[in-house]
Formats: structure tokens, sequence, C-alpha cells
């Protein structure tokens, strides 16, 4: 099925029915996603995890989650650092922070991988390396095209999407 993401609402491209609408808080990473059929709603934000270790700022230490109106988590993502930029292997740049490209996924039980080719596009593969999930920027007119091989609920979709913007985030230039 083929979606349009424009200004945080969900569409569906062949009928242009409105789906779900995306909401920012006033601080912070947290988004609230509504369903505009059953009016429920649900919630995104970004947890940090054991930074006792002095390593506040790396993204492995993150955890990116859905969760709906019970707390009850239904995604959860764990970002993690390019293969030529990996801290690890390469060490701490002093001029800038190393490229998060891609995020391993659970969804309802399930294990996928999004992965970030570039600001304007992404993929979500499974297990076995199918693609499930294409997200593609519309360039000057704007929106993103979202094109899904497997049958993904609209709020699992507008929560990729926050990802997607999460990651692409963590990519920013940090100013002092």
């Amino acid at each position: 099925m083929q979606y349009l993401m424009k200004s945080g609402e969900l569409f569906l491209t062949d009928s242009g029915k409105l789906l779900i609408q995306i909401k920012s808080s006033f601080l912070g990473v947290k988004k609230t996603i509504y369903k505009k059929d059953s009016g429920q709603s649900y919630q995104t934000d970004i947890m940090t995890t054991d930074i006792s270790n002095g390593k506040k700022g790396d993204v492995r230490y993150r955890t990116y989650i859905m969760t709906d109106s019970e707390s009850v988590v239904l995604m959860e993502a764990h970002p993690a650092y390019a293969k030529e930029d990996d801290p690890d292997v390469v060490g701490w740049s002093i001029c800038r922070v190393p490229k998060v490209d891609h995020a391993d996924i659970l969804i309802c039980g399930t294990k996928y991988l999004l992965t970030m080719h570039n600001s304007q596009n992404y993929s979500l593969k499974d297990e076995q390396e199918n693609t499930k999930l294409q997200i593609m920027h519309c360039g000057i007119a704007g929106g993103w095209t979202m094109d899904a091989n497997e049958c993904f609920s609209p709020e699992i979709l507008g929560g990729l999407f926050i990802f997607c913007r999460y990651m692409e985030q963590e990519n920013e230039f940090i100013v002092v």
C-alpha cells in the first residue's frame, strides 16, 4: 500500500483518507500519534539507559519507544552507528559526532532493521532482508511517500516515521 505523510498527517494515497495525525510536545522529543477513526492515542519518546558510565551522548544507550494509552510498549528501536563511524573501531572524533545510520526494531515481537540510506530515504527490512517498507522524501513538493509491502497499522507507520526523524536528529550538528 502507498501512503503520504505531510505536515504530520498520514493519508492513504489512493483515497486521500486521513489515518493519523502526529503532534509534538512543546519541549523535548516526545510525540503523540492520534488515530483518526478511533480517537486512540500513542506516544513516542527516547529513553536513555545506563548513563552512569559517562557515555551520555552515546546513542547505543538510547531506546526509541512507542507506547499505547495504557503504556504498553508496541515498538522499540535501538539505534547504532554506521560501520565506518563506529567509535569502538575508529575512535571518537573531536570535531563531529559519529553517523547513525540504522536501528534494530522490534514491532509486536517481530525483528526488523530500519536503515537510513540518506536523510531522504529509509527502508525497513525483516530478518530475511526482504524490504517491508520504503520511506522517501517527495522533494520540492514536500511530504514523504511510504510504500509498504506488509500490512502495518497506521499508528505503526507513524511511529516508524518518527523513529526515522529521531535517527536523523542524532546526526545533526551539535551547537555548544
